[in-house]
């Protein structure tokens, strides 16, 4: 009798195992992400990910703990573990703050345990690497803006010069710090956001990326420190009786390289970047491209200003 229930249980923990691994494929090579570029990692249900720093952690956020568990120890101030909480397909972000100020952006997806999945790949170890591109040190201090917040009348701190390569985007530094250039004297009366200012410049095409110039000004009474810029592909609808703007659709693109005069922001203080990344080739009516600046004691609330989706022609007009 005993022989014959360990034989029964033994069948049915085979069953259950093959059933898991029939569902899902575990990725043995290690995935490799960078500052700045927003990567989705795969989870699966009754999977770990662990995720390592390049340096110890802050903070840890997750964009829907119902769906998602984010979790790191003093212990091991490198690692953070990620796995999903529900057995269906979902969808999430993870922000990753490290005590040096680093941010890295990830959107979480699990797969699910339904048979449709069973092609799916699943990341059980992700490497977090500093990005090659980093904030520029400017030799100046930020000026002051006018109470009214006009950017026409403000001195803007001289460029530092950056040794990165910008050519793996198509675009030479020095097209980027014209652009950056030309932006500080632009006047920008239309900016988005509250405390995080955010108004946006030029917006070029060179072949099948968008290159971006804008000026963040800090409207707020205490000094912040500005992550990296992010772009985002994201719909607006309205539902319900009383007509409500709803977001639908968010979705990352990843930023090839970015240039910004300075990453501490003091009080009515102002600078401006440029951020260059691939336009998706196509878009829904309702869906359009933000930049996303955010305070790094701040992620979660962060200013977003849309972006032209197509270049302005020589008249200034769109084509």
């Amino acid at each position: 009798m005993r022989k014959t229930l360990s034989l029964s249980l033994l069948i049915i923990l085979s069953g259950s195992l093959a059933a898991q691994t029939a569902n899902t494929r575990i990725d043995k090579t290690a995935r490799t992400i960078f500052e700045g570029q927003p990567a989705t990692l795969r989870l699966a249900p009754h999977l770990t990910t662990t995720i390592r720093l390049p340096e110890p952690v802050n903070s840890v956020i997750v964009g829907d703990s119902s769906l998602f568990q984010a979790e790191y120890s003093p212990n091991e101030p490198l690692l953070v573990f990620a796995k999903p909480i529900t057995a269906t397909a979902a969808e999430s972000n993870l922000v990753i703050s490290t005590t040096h100020g680093r941010q890295f952006v990830l959107s979480l997806k699990s797969v699910g345990s339904s048979a449709a999945d069973a092609t799916s790949v699943v990341d059980l170890f992700v490497n977090c690497r500093a990005a090659g591109i980093f904030f520029i040190d400017e030799t100046y201090p930020s000026a002051l803006i006018s109470e009214t917040l006009d950017l026409a009348n403000t001195a803007v701190p001289n460029l530092g010069n950056d040794s990165a390569d910008f050519n793996s985007a198509g675009a030479d530094p020095f097209q980027l710090d014209d652009l950056v250039s030309r932006q500080r004297q632009q006047p920008l009366r239309n900016l988005y956001g509250d405390g995080i200012r955010v108004g946006i410049g030029q917006v070029l095409e060179h072949g099948s990326r968008l290159i971006v110039s804008f000026s963040v000004v800090n409207a707020g009474s205490e000094t912040i420190e500005l992550v990296p810029p992010q772009v985002q592909l994201a719909g607006q609808t309205k539902s319900g009786m009383l007509r409500r703007t709803r977001w639908n659709t968010v979705q990352q693109l990843p930023v090839d390289v970015f240039r910004i005069s300075d990453r501490r922001l003091k009080p009515r203080g102002r600078v401006d970047g440029a951020v260059v990344f691939e336009r998706p080739t196509i878009k829904q009516s309702t869906e359009g491209l933000f930049l996303q600046i955010a305070d790094s004691a701040a992620v979660d609330q962060p200013t977003l200003a849309p972006i032209s989706f197509r270049a302005p022609n020589l008249n200034g007009d769109k084509p």
